[in-house]
């Protein structure tokens, strides 16, 4: 039975939406969306209209929010304006405006609202942002908590760029997301010409067409001297590019660094295995490049991989040679999570990773897609007892059959494994049967088939 308490609000919630909106239903959904302690607020997918803005901006008690959700709800210039009016925002830490309509008139009234003196993140992810809301948004001075910004799937450009990395605004953030924001080589050479972004910690620039010569531009300066993470993937960096990085005192304090589809061969691995500033990496991820057995190699002889706990090397061509280099390197002892997808390591590389004596820490090991794995390199991994810590075994699209799955299901020394994927591994009900009565994979609580 519902508690008074519980009556009365939703009697205020009920009596306040139908005196101030045509929406019969915002009532009815603001509770629903309401978290218990009325302090967060996801609306996220709710179809909004710009009166049921207004309606939500003047109800009192959503001024205790923590955090307000409303990605995807249809918000425009014309919602926002009283919602920035409102006392709404005077509690919120977190507000997320993702996937909408917002413009730069729209950034123009946030960017007026004195409520948001609390507020440390702040999503503007997949808008209509220009220029010049990036420079009017640099401009707002009831913003002086904010930490995290993210700017991604808007349209700045590199004068958008020069005008918010210039602002005082930009200089308290710990996190930019500026990914496919159109910022270009030009916007990396306006970076470099700015004052230092002191606390700058994380910083996402995938997707904006980026080439060797901005970065080499941009490692010639001090623009982000505290710099832990580092996000870069769907450029055109190319060996050049990382060849800056690796001889930049700039990234020396890097712990995260990405670099999906650069266009890079066995030249940026060296790079990075001689660098004497990129020397604290504990993530190193360049899927989908083409760094070769030869770069894989110089990786594992090196000691700048001596921190490294997850290591993406997939789409690399690297074959089984690879796989043996890093399954043998004294310096990949600390690795927790290892990613070879889509490189044809065969049973051979498969095998010299089960026979690893440094690759103990293991939790979570992804082979799938294209390593043409079969039973012989399951049983070389269902046998290993240095895999006792594996938590998570992808091994999707290879060809280990109803042998293979079979020895996966017997397999005692893989027993601590929680999640498992064999799907497209040519498993008849037989090998499926096998997986999913086995006795021996007690902890198992996901088995991916098909």
């Amino acid at each position: 039975m519902p508690e008074a308490k519980d009556i009365d609000d939703s009697l205020e919630f009920l009596r306040y939406f139908e005196k101030n909106t045509h929406n019969p239903d915002l009532g009815t959904l603001i509770q629903e969306k309401l978290s218990g302690d009325k302090k967060v607020l996801n609306l996220l997918s709710s179809q909004l209209e710009e009166e049921d803005f207004k309606s939500i901006a003047g109800f009192g008690p959503l001024q205790f929010l923590t955090s307000l959700i409303l990605d995807q709800t249809g918000l425009n210039s014309g919602g926002l304006q009283p919602l920035s009016a409102s006392d709404c925002f005077s509690n919120l830490q977190n507000l997320s405006l993702a996937n909408n309509n917002l413009d730069d008139e729209a950034i123009f009234f946030l960017s007026k609202c004195k409520a948001l003196t609390c507020l440390r993140s702040l999503n503007l992810s997949s808008n209509e942002i220009g220029s010049l809301g990036a420079k009017v948004l640099s401009l707002a001075e009831g913003m002086g908590t904010l930490e995290e910004l993210n700017f991604s799937y808007n349209r700045l450009e590199p004068l958008g760029i020069k005008s918010f990395a210039d602002s005082p605004l930009a200089r308290q953030l710990t996190d930019i997301n500026l990914r496919d924001t159109g910022i270009s080589d030009d916007g990396l050479k306006f970076l470099a010409q700015t004052a230092p972004l002191e606390k700058l910690v994380r910083l996402d620039l995938s997707d904006n067409a980026l080439s060797g010569e901005g970065m080499e531009a941009l490692a010639r300066s001090k623009a982000f001297p505290n710099l832990k993470i580092l996000i870069l993937n769907n450029n055109h960096l190319g060996d050049d590019g990382v060849y800056a990085m690796t001889e930049s005192s700039m990234f020396q304090n890097l712990e995260t660094l990405i670099m999906h589809n650069n266009g890079l061969t066995t030249d940026s691995a060296l790079s990075l295995s001689r660098s004497k500033t990129i020397t604290r990496l504990l993530t190193l991820d360049l899927n989908n490049n083409d760094l070769r057995a030869e770069g894989v190699i110089a990786l594992a002889e090196s000691e700048n991989m001596k921190g490294v706990e997850t290591l993406d090397l997939g789409e690399n061509k690297i074959g089984h040679e690879g796989a043996k280099a890093l399954a043998q390197s004294p310096h990949c002892a600390r690795l927790k999570s290892l990613r070879l997808n889509n490189n044809n390591i065969s049973d051979q590389g498969a095998s010299a990773l089960a026979q690893s004596t440094t690759l103990t820490q293991l939790e979570s090991l992804y082979l799938e897609n294209e390593n043409w794995i079969h039973a012989q390199g399951i049983k070389a991994i269902s046998e290993s007892k240095n895999f006792s810590h594996l938590r998570r075994l992808v091994l999707a699209l290879n060809a280990i059959g109803d042998e293979g799955a079979e020895y996966l299901a017997n397999s005692h020394h893989l027993a601590n494994l929680h999640f498992l994927n064999v799907a497209g591994n040519k498993l008849s009900p037989k090998g499926e049967d096998a997986l999913q009565k086995s006795t021996a994979l007690t902890h198992l609580k996901i088995l991916e088939i098909v």
